[in-house]
Order: structure tokens, then C-alpha cells, then sequence
């Protein structure tokens, strides 16, 4: 059977008759050579020494050193730095003024609840303008004359009018100029006598 694919291979020209004649030689005998050494099978426990590999050096271009930022790239890392600084100082500011504020409204508060006047059951309606819009507020008849002779003021705390003496309500001016103040300022009253004609 051998022959007979020998024969096919050689019919359909997949080898030549050199190839097979090549391949029926006898193939020599393995020689018999000791092992290399690092190779070798041991017999005892010692370790196997190892040899070392010479390193191979390779030829490595050089790291390029970083490049220098361009004019262009140099200002626009300013500028955004500088842009950065005046946001975060106009944020502090900010947060400046808003604890400024509340520290002013609750000081404010603390004055309007220490000084209130108001009456729980006064049964006077007393009418007062807001901007365009007409207020009122239940006072007593002393209430009524005071706030007409300027002695006490209206203000607003939460939604709720409240009535403040006049001191009071100037000290809340100096605190917060801002704050909605009614302070009825009589007019001071004309002499009956009219002056003498110029002769």
C-alpha cells in the first residue's frame, strides 16, 4: 500500500522521485552527548546555578524634553487663571455680603421683638400708604396720637406690622437704610398771624 501511494504522488506531481528516494534512506542514529549542563538532572538538593544573559542594550532615542508652551498657549493659561482668581473673589464677596445681610435681618429682627408696641386687642383702625397700596393697622388712641405726633413707627417683620418707638426705628435706619419704615412727620403748624405788608 506504501507503493501504491508513492506511485499516486508521484503520478499526481506532488514529489519528484529524488524526494522519495531521499525519504526511504535509513535515518542515522541519534547520537548519544550529555546534556548540557543547566539542563542536567540533579541528584542532590543543591540549586541549579543560572547563568546570566548578557542584557541586551538597546539603542533608545532620547526622552524629548517637555516642550516650552507656546506665547499663545502661555496667555490663555494666564488668562484663565486670572479669570479663575476674579470668579472665586466675586464669589467670596458674595458670600461676604449674604452673611453681612443676615446678620443685619436678624439684628434688625432682634430690636423689632424687643420694642414692639403693638396691642393685642386695640380696636382703632389706623389706615397708612405703602407705595400705591393702603395699610392699616388696630391701634389704642395713645397709639393713634403718638404715631400721628412721629413718636412711633410702622415697620414690617415676617408679614406682620408692627409699631416701634421712633429711636428704635432710627437705629434700624442706620443698620439697614433699606428697610420699609412709616414715620409720620407732622408738619409744624402755621402761626395764625400773617406777616405785615412791606411799606
Amino acid at each position: 500500500m506504501a507503493h501504491s501511494l508513492r506511485d499516486q504522488l508521484l503520478k499526481a506531481g506532488l514529489v519528484t522521485t529524488e524526494q522519495l528516494e531521499k525519504a526511504n534512506q535509513p535515518k542515522p542514529a541519534p547520537s548519544r552527548q550529555a546534556p548540557p549542563r543547566d539542563k542536567a538532572p540533579r541528584r542532590d538538593n543543591r540549586p541549579v546555578p543560572t547563568v546570566e544573559k548578557p542584557q541586551r542594550t538597546e539603542n533608545k532615542a532620547p526622552r524629548p524634553t517637555p516642550k516650552e508652551k507656546s506665547d499663545l498657549e502661555q496667555f490663555y493659561a494666564a488668562r484663565a487663571k486670572t479669570e479663575r482668581e476674579e470668579r472665586e473673589q466675586a464669589e467670596q464677596r458674595q458670600r461676604e455680603i449674604a452673611a453681612r445681610r443676615k446678620q443685619t435681618r436678624e439684628q434688625v429682627a432682634a430690636l423689632i421683638n424687643a420694642n414692639v408696641k403693638n396691642v393685642d386687642d386695640a380696636d382703632i383702625r389706623y389706615n397708612f400708604v405703602v407705595g400705591d397700596n393702603i395699610k392699616y393697622l388696630y391701634v389704642t388712641e395713645a397709639q393713634q396720637q403718638a404715631l400721628a405726633a412721629g413718636e412711633l413707627a410702622i415697620i414690617f417683620l415676617g408679614g406682620k406690622r408692627c409699631l416701634i418707638p421712633l429711636d428704635i426705628a432710627q437705629q434700624i435706619l442706620a443698620l439697614d437704610p433699606e428697610k420699609l419704615i412709616v414715620i409720620n412727620s407732622p408738619e409744624p403748624e402755621e402761626s395764625s398771624e400773617a406777616p405785615a405788608p412791606a411799606a
